[in-house]
């Protein structure tokens, strides 16, 4: 039986970051401790338990059947007691003072990101925002409350998932028109863009530096379609800059082709492929629904979503 009171709480922040890293230092390193502090802690933990949780596999240490076992409850209940004791009963966005971690996609970077901010320093100067880019981990990474928020295309192909979790919460804000972009003279491509010309190009696509899959893998996610990429930049914003004087032909979101008004002219086409229905949608966890400057933020990201053109 559990006995609450025989059990120090603050081991429980010991064991997430054990359970999460694997590792004594660095565990130790997450939480700014000593390795020595974190052994002790661990054998604590083990004697408590009655089971080591982490034993040594070569030069690795893996997790018993128990460590697996308190992995994912041990990591909701510290985030259920985050979110508990840092909720306001009182917001006002005025006065507050949150710092929340939105993950966005290039695609609204051009638009919808600016105005966020520039609302946000109107009406809650307070409240800090780090801005991180999206990657293909972003589902676990709201599960594990690594991030707040996040603002992505809702294709589940782009994060290897078969499914929405049940714990996120989504809400789709606006649909997604894929174009393609050419230099404005462009040796071959005239007025048109056809299917064969299309695939006869060499390419140039934007893939996010934290995707481990290829460039190629991610465009068949994306379009279920088979290109080979002669030219992979870091990022979708960074395709209308390194079209010019060149032969390529890239793909890439509309307004990310909007955002680019004043570099080299280049040309669009509509995707001369079939493109799947994509959106871009707000997504983060149930756990912070009950949470009203969170409550709020999602609220103002909704509305100036749908201001935008």
């Amino acid at each position: 039986m559990f006995h609450l009171r025989r059990f120090d709480l603050n081991l429980l922040i010991s064991l997430d970051a054990l359970l999460r890293e694997r590792n004594i230092s660095r565990a130790a390193d997450r939480l700014g401790v000593s390795q020595p502090a974190m052994s002790a802690a661990l054998h604590k933990l083990r004697g408590y338990f009655d089971d080591p949780l982490l034993v040594r596999m070569g030069r690795n240490l893996e997790l018993t059947p128990r460590g697996s076992s308190l992995l994912e409850p041990v990591r909701e209940a510290l985030l259920r007691i985050e979110t508990t004791l840092g909720t306001q009963p009182v917001f006002d966005p005025a006065t507050t003072q949150r710092e929340f971690t939105i993950i966005v996609s290039e695609e609204a970077v051009p638009d919808l990101l600016p105005a966020l901010l520039k609302r946000l320093a109107l009406e809650a100067p307070g409240m800090c925002c780090r801005i991180q880019l999206i990657s293909e981990s972003i589902l676990t990474r709201l599960e594990y409350g690594e991030a707040d928020l996040c603002i992505c295309l809702d294709s589940l192909r782009l994060y290897a998932a078969r499914a929405w979790p049940d714990s996120l919460g989504m809400i789709r804000l606006r649909p997604v028109r894929w174009i393609c972009a050419v230099d404005a003279r462009h040796p071959t491509v005239g007025d048109t863009l056809t299917a064969e010309q299309f695939f006869a190009l060499p390419h140039a696509f934007g893939a996010p530096s934290a995707y481990s899959v290829s460039t190629e893998e991610l465009v068949r996610r994306l379009f279920d379609i088979d290109l080979t990429v002669q030219l992979a930049v870091p990022s979708l914003l960074h395709l209308p800059l390194v079209l010019a004087g060149t032969s390529y032909v890239a793909t890439m979101p509309e307004r990310v082709l909007r955002m680019a008004a004043h570099t080299p002219p280049l040309k669009s086409f509509p995707a001369p492929f079939p493109t799947p229905v994509q959106h871009e949608a707000l997504l983060w966890h149930k756990r912070q629904a009950p949470d009203p400057a969170h409550a709020w933020l999602r609220d103002l990201i909704v509305e100036i979503a749908r201001e935008l053109p």
